[in-house]
C-alpha cells in the first residue's frame, strides 16, 4: 500500500509528466503523408532532457517516501531508460536495470509493463539471452498482450531463433498499427526479404510517431532514423538523406542522426561532409565506428597524421567501451585488418549464443581475414538462409564467393 505522503508525491510527479506532455505538443507537430513533407520542429529552447531530469528528481523523492513501492521503482526504471536513450550515460541503463529488478521482485502481479522495460534495458546492452528469459515469461504471464508477444518475437530474431521470431510476428500482423510492434515487425520483414513491406510499415509507424503528443522527441527522431537506414541498406541514398533530415528537424543534436548523415556522405565519397558530419556526431556521443568512418576520410583527403589520430583514438574506446563488444566496430576492425584473431574468438564466442544472420556474417568475414575459406563459406550460408538483401551481407558473399538469392528488385 501506497502511503498519504507518497500519493502526495504521486500527484507532483504526475503533474510533472503532464507538463512534459504537453511540452510536446506545443511545437505544431504534424503527420507526414509523403516523402519530401516539410518535418516538425522543435519549438526553439524546449528541453525534454531536461523535464526528464525533473520527472526523475520527483519521482526519487516518492522512492524517498516509500522506498518499497513497485510502482515508482518502476516508473523510475522507464525514466533512466529513456533518459539513457536520449543522450544520458551508459550508468542510467545500469540504474534503469537495478530499479526494474527491485520493482518485479516486491511485484509481479500488475507489474507486466516494469517487465517490458527491462526487456527493453537488456536489449540496449546486447544482453539477449537474458532478455529471452525476461520476454518468455513475460508472455507467459500474459499471452494476450500483443505487444509482450513482439518484443519476444525481436529478442527471438536478435538471437537468430527464426521459427519463434517468425511465430510471433505472425501472431502480431493485425496490431501492425501498435508503435512498437510495426517497428520490430519491419525489421522482421526487412531481414527477410520482403523491403517494400517493411518500408510501408515503418513509414507509417514513423508518421503515427510524429503526429502524438504522447511520444517523446527522442523517439519520433529514432523513427525517422529507421525508415534513413532501410532506405540506406535498399540503396535510396535520396530517400535515405530526406528521412536523415526529417529527423534532425526534430532533434538537431541526436547523435544517432549525425552519424547516419557520416555514413550517407561516406556512401557519395564526399568525405568532407563524412569529417563534418561525424565530428558532430562525435562531439556529441562518442563512437568507434564514426571515429572510424571520420579516420577513413582524412585518409582519403590525404592527411594521414590525422587519420592515424583517429584510429589510434578508436582502438583506445573499443577497449574501453563497456557493455558487449559492438559488431559495427568490429567489422570495421576486420575491413582494416586490425585485430582479426580477437574479432574472430568473440564473433565466435557469441555465435554459441546468438545465432542471427548478422552473427554468422561476421565470423564468415572474420573467417575470411583469418585465410580460412572454406569456413568462411560455410558461416556465409548461414548469413545468407534468411535472403536478406543487406548489400554488407552480399559484398561479403560475393568475396567469399557463395551465390545469394537474395534481390534488391522489390526496392
Amino acid at each position: 500500500m501506497i502511503s498519504t505522503r507518497v500519493m502526495r508525491q504521486l500527484g507532483i510527479a504526475t503533474l510533472v509528466v503532464g507538463i512534459g506532455a504537453l511540452a510536446l505538443t506545443r511545437g505544431s507537430w504534424l503527420p507526414l503523408h509523403a516523402e519530401g513533407a516539410s518535418a516538425p520542429r522543435r519549438e526553439p529552447g524546449f528541453s525534454e532532457r531536461g523535464t526528464r531530469d525533473i520527472q526523475i528528481k520527483v519521482w526519487h523523492q516518492a522512492l524517498d517516501a516509500d522506498p518499497t513501492s513497485a510502482l515508482v521503482m518502476g516508473q523510475l526504471a522507464a525514466l533512466h531508460l529513456q533518459r539513457a536513450r536520449e543522450g544520458g550515460s551508459w550508468e542510467d541503463y545500469i540504474t534503469a536495470e537495478d530499479f526494474a529488478r527491485r520493482s518485479i521482485a516486491k511485484r509481479t502481479n500488475r507489474n507486466a509493463g516494469t517487465s517490458a522495460t527491462l526487456i527493453s534495458i537488456l536489449l540496449a546492452q546486447h544482453r539477449f539471452t537474458e532478455a529471452r528469459l525476461i520476454a518468455q515469461e513475460l508472455v507467459q504471464r500474459e499471452p494476450d498482450i500483443p505487444e509482450y508477444r513482439a518484443a519476444l518475437g525481436e529478442v527471438a530474431m536478435e538471437l537468430g531463433d527464426d521459427a519463434t521470431a517468425d511465430t510471433m510476428f505472425r501472431s502480431v500482423w493485425s496490431n501492425r498499427s501498435t508503435l512498437t510492434i510495426g517497428a520490430r515487425l519491419a525489421r522482421w520483414l526487412e531481414i527477410n526479404n520482403h523491403v517494400t513491406e517493411a518500408r510501408r510499415l515503418l513509414m507509417t509507424s514513423r508518421d503515427d510517431a510524429v503526429s502524438r503528443g504522447d511520444v517523446t522527441t527522442e523517439t519520433k527522431a529514432w523513427f525517422a532514423l529507421r525508415v534513413g537506414d532501410l532506405e540506406l541498406r535498399a540503396g535510396r541514398v535520396r530517400a535515405a538523406e530526406e528521412a536523415f533530415h526529417y529527423g534532425l528537424a526534430i532533434e538537431p543534436d541526436d547523435p544517432r542522426l549525425l552519424a547516419a548523415m557520416a555514413r550517407l556522405a561516406a556512401a557519395r565519397h564526399d568525405y568532407r561532409d563524412v569529417i563534418d558530419w561525424g565530428e558532430r556526431a562525435i562531439g556529441l556521443q562518442l563512437d568507434p565506428a564514426t571515429l572510424g568512418l571520420v579516420g577513413d576520410a582524412y585518409a582519403a583527403l590525404g592527411n594521414r597524421a590525422k587519420a592515424d589520430e583517429y584510429f589510434r583514438t578508436l582502438q583506445v574506446a573499443v577497449s574501453m567501451q563497456p557493455g558487449a563488444y559492438h559488431r559495427a566496430w568490429s567489422l570495421y576492425l576486420l575491413d582494416h585488418g586490425m585485430q582479426v584473431s580477437d574479432v574472430l574468438q568473440k564473433a565466435q564466442d557469441e555465435l554459441r549464443e546468438r545465432k542471427d544472420v548478422y552473427g554468422y556474417d561476421i565470423v564468415a568475414w572474420a573467417l575470411e581475414k583469418s585465410g580460412r575459406h572454406a569456413e568462411a563459406q560455410q558461416a556465409m550460408r548461414q548469413a545468407l538462409r534468411l535472403q536478406t538483401p543487406d548489400p554488407l551481407l552480399l559484398h561479403h558473399a560475393q568475396v567469399i564467393g557463395i551465390a545469394s538469392d537474395s534481390t534488391l528488385a522489390d526496392r
